[in-house]
């Protein structure tokens, strides 16, 4: 038993306990590892959950093996993942906002297996996941559990609260994206928006077909991401094309070591242009805190 473990990690280890599939068992040890004390006296607890959590997670891959699964989406970065029910129109949004081409039809069920795209935003990448529809056999529900952000996807706000009951264990931020706004006239459209704002629903309305309010959603992606761009340049010339993409709430200090480890202690000065400064070509610090498209520029 762990010491000065919180309530969280006891209601974990109570469900591991009660779990009756091997799905079940992997998440609620993810839990137990995610809300044990992290301090000298738990690294053997810790150092155990890890270890039967390997076990499981193979013998996991071995099922799906002996199966003939597909073998399961690999978490690249920053992950959205589309949940919604059949028909919702998630497999066009899919297309719209990555470049990915899924396949797009009027009959129930059509996404077997999930699909994976790249969002692109001014220089920013992200994986997106399009999960196959919740109530069907072949929902994936570790992806939606541990996706950082879902797109619940409904053509309908009333299907809202059904998807959600799919979600419970999901534990990355959410916001809904009611979808097919061209099949509205401008009077349900209306009505649709003051609802929403009535139920303080976190959302977007958007047409997959049309492509209304897909930048707005593109957005909307962005904010939810919590990055910031950093662009470095060289004394005398113009800044780089490309940012480096850090979470916010990074430091100059970031931005060195992001550019080459151990870099952070060559730098002698650091000049900065940027939201973050107080004027042009500002002196400051390797403690610093940058923000989105502040310019950067080291001194060795």
């Amino acid at each position: 038993m762990p010491i000065n473990a919180g309530p969280e990690y006891f209601e974990a280890e109570k469900e591991y306990l009660n779990a009756g599939s091997l799905d079940d068992r992997i998440y609620w040890i993810e839990e137990m590892i995610r809300t044990a004390p992290k301090h000298k006296g738990s690294e053997n607890l810790l150092s155990g959950l890890k270890t039967r959590l390997k076990k499981f997670r193979e013998k996991a891959e071995k099922s799906k093996k002996r199966s003939g699964g597909k073998k399961g989406i690999r978490k690249e970065g920053y992950q959205f993942a589309l949940v919604g029910k059949t028909n919702s129109g998630k497999s066009l949004l899919l297309s719209r906002l990555t470049n990915a081409q899924s396949l797009v039809a009027n009959y129930k069920f059509t996404t077997k297996e999930p699909e994976v795209g790249t969002f692109e935003y001014d220089g920013v990448k992200a994986q997106v996941v399009d999960i196959p529809s919740v109530g069907g056999e072949n929902f994936d529900s570790n992806i939606a559990n541990t996706a950082d952000c879902l797109l619940i996807v409904v053509d309908r706000l009333d299907d809202l609260d059904d998807v959600l009951g799919f979600l419970e264990r999901a534990r990355g931020k959410r916001f809904a994206v009611v979808n097919k706004a061209d099949l509205l006239n401008s009077e349900e459209l209306r009505k649709l928006v003051e609802r929403m704002k009535s139920k303080r629903i976190n959302g977007v309305i958007v047409s997959s077909e049309t492509e209304m309010g897909i930048d707005v959603l593109r957005q909307l992606m962005f904010r939810e991401m919590g990055v910031v761009r950093i662009y470095t340049k060289e004394p005398g010339k113009e800044r780089t094309k490309e940012p480096i993409v850090l979470k916010e709430g990074a430091t100059i200090k970031d931005v060195a070591e992001c550019i080459l480890k151990g870099f952070s202690g060559k730098v002698k000065e650091t000049r900065l242009t940027g939201p973050s400064g107080k004027f042009p070509n500002q002196k400051v610090g390797l403690s610093h805190r940058v923000k989105d498209l502040d310019v950067v520029e080291f001194h060795t």
